[in-house]
């Protein structure tokens, strides 16, 4: 069985598909990071990031609605996750509560793509993939129907809206970010799915945080930090991918195969040292 990986790992489309039936003629959105010129000034950069969050948003949303390529969906809830870290972090009116209408439908969707790609290599019984692709397939009509609805169209002009507004100082912003994730990591037990979730959320934040402001702060020092934050992002993110393979196959009445277990247990043990290593990290705002 294949290791499980981060999620983009796993849908990385080495060609852009094409054509009339199921490729629509553009391919999913990445992150583009917004020029923000020799003169850094904060309003401009927020409208900036959030502009170009705002486009990784559209332009795949709509890919998941004309195509089949799990990408759009991956590159599409990355998107409105760096959303609303740009909103947290410039303090810019936010559109939670619109998010939440929908928000369960693309993850059920994202999570079932990501449980059969890893499935389709495993050592599990044909009638057992044939029943996750049934599940993914309704999955993917229900994120496509929310995609679709009269609130996410007023998710997306709400969101609009709120471009300009801001206050905020990026030292400030990266500064709570930080505090949240330590806070978060206080008496934390690595085996327990629900700790290692709470603070996967916060690692992520702060790197996306960390990724917005990085032309703030030219230097290795600030590199070096990124770096670590994201050493730890993508130990999470794997553990994530694994307990959200244990939930679904248990939904289908399913054991773990023991590789997986395997797996699991080599990333817990790993996550010690790198908190250790995040924890020593010098950071720009002291």
């Amino acid at each position: 069985m294949p290791r499980i990986g981060p999620p983009r790992a796993i849908f990385s489309p080495n060609v852009q598909t094409r054509g009339p039936i199921g490729h629509p003629s553009f391919a999913p959105r990445k992150w583009r990071t917004p020029a923000l010129g020799a003169r850094l000034s904060v309003r401009p950069a927020v409208a900036a990031l959030f502009s170009a969050a705002l486009a990784q948003v559209e332009v795949n949303a709509r890919g998941v609605t004309q195509s089949t390529d799990p990408e759009f969906l991956h590159q599409l809830r990355v998107g409105l996750r760096r959303l609303r870290t740009v909103q947290r972090a410039f303090r810019i009116p936010a559109t939670k509560r619109r998010l939440r209408k929908f928000k369960p439908a693309l993850a059920a969707a994202r999570d079932w793509d990501v449980f059969c790609g890893w499935l389709e290599n495993a050592r599990v019984s044909p009638e057992l993939k044939s029943l996750a692709r049934r599940k993914r397939a309704a999955a993917r009509r229900q994120a496509k129907q929310v995609l679709s609805s009269r609130a996410f169209d007023q998710f997306l002009r709400c969101a609009r809206r709120c471009v300009h507004e801001t206050k905020a100082s990026p030292l400030k912003a990266l500064g709570a970010f930080h505090r949240k994730a330590l806070k978060t990591a206080r008496r934390i037990d690595w085996q327990r799915e629900e700790d290692r979730h709470a603070l996967r959320i916060r690692i992520r934040r702060l790197r996306y945080a960390c990724e917005f402001f990085a032309p703030f702060f030219p230097g290795t020092q600030y590199a070096a930090y990124l770096k670590r934050v994201k050493a730890l992002q993508d130990l999470l993110g794997e553990l994530n991918d694994i307990a959200v393979a244990r939930r679904l196959l248990k939904e289908m009445k399913a054991e773990p195969p023991k590789p997986l277990q395997r797996r699991e247990a080599h990333l817990i043990s790993a996550l010690g040292p790198a908190w250790a290593a995040f924890e020593k990290s010098r950071t720009v705002w002291g």
